[in-house]
């Protein structure tokens, strides 16, 4: 069965996107896995990770093969979209990843989501679900990871609504400790409400971790031995420049040219290789 898992944070700026992305690679390229990553969030930070800025305006503003066009589709009653001529194959050379990618546009279109709810017959938050349908029955993909928006606005809530799994990205310190329960809150919420949803929480993975801070040691000490214990991952990501800087060859940390330069790459391809082992064990 296709495992789909949503990352998501309420907070900007906490390594979620550059988890999602070096998780995914990870999986195709040294575990074998199928898998799609499906690029919610209108910052467009993930696909412009895995692939050039000049394939990215080109399928945004030429062939109209993006997130925004699948949605914009329904709100303005055009058809441009088609699920299958939008998925990207084997990107950044990997043969086992594929990606979805989003657009700027979903910005401006945000607020009229809604709407297609009485344009065009189908529930605002189940437009991505009825997309996928076909390849969610297909079985295409092993893992199908979203990165979604920091927020739980219509955009974020289709993701959740076809989610097997959410995994929550965090930096170990006071304000991001305050967001996790906040996530955890709201997405019980949702469930309450829709009942088809049967979202449940993978795991809690700490990000740009500082060992030299007192904070975040003490942070990562104490969810450890809370009532989230079980859920939170035995592997972190460091803060590392070569991490941060990877994007800039539009690729994932493991096949980038500008991070195999680092003297640290080794060492942090086999964190990310943990990490994304862990991640098979906490959504099997």
């Amino acid at each position: 069965m296709t495992k789909v898992v949503s990352f998501i944070n309420l907070k900007g700026g906490v390594g979620k996107t550059t988890i999602a992305v070096n998780v995914a690679a990870s999986l195709a390229q040294n575990f074998n896995k199928r898998v799609l990553i499906i690029d919610l969030d209108p910052q467009t930070n993930a696909t412009v990770s895995l692939i050039p800025q000049e394939e990215w305006i080109y399928r945004d503003k030429e062939s109209k093969q993006t997130l925004f066009h699948m949605f914009n589709d329904l709100i303005n009653e055009e058809q441009n979209f088609d699920m299958r001529d939008a998925i990207i194959q084997g990107v950044s050379h990997i043969n086992n990843l594929d990606l979805l990618p989003s657009s700027l546009g979903l910005v401006e279109i945000q607020d009229f989501i809604p709407d297609i709810d009485r344009k065009a017959f189908i529930n605002h938050v189940d437009v991505l679900g009825n997309q996928l349908t076909p390849i969610l029955n297909n079985r295409e993909y092993d893992y199908i990871i979203i990165d979604c928006p920091p927020n739980l606005g219509a955009i974020t809530l289709n993701g959740i609504t076809i989610s097997d799994y959410y995994i929550i990205p965090t930096i170990p310190d006071i304000l991001s400790k305050i967001g996790i329960n906040l996530v955890l809150n709201r997405i019980r919420s949702f469930k309450r409400k829709k009942k088809t949803c049967n979202i449940n929480l993978a795991g809690i993975i700490f990000s740009k971790v500082d060992y030299r801070t007192n904070l975040h040691n003490s942070t990562m000490q104490e969810l450890r031995y809370s009532d989230l214990n079980d859920y939170v991952f035995k592997n972190e990501l460091p803060q590392r420049i070569s991490v941060s800087e990877a994007p800039m060859d539009n690729k994932p940390f493991i096949t980038s040219p500008t991070a195999r330069n680092k003297s640290d790459f080794y060492n942090i391809k086999q964190l990310i290789d943990n990490i994304a082992r862990e991640f098979i064990y906490m959504t099997s």
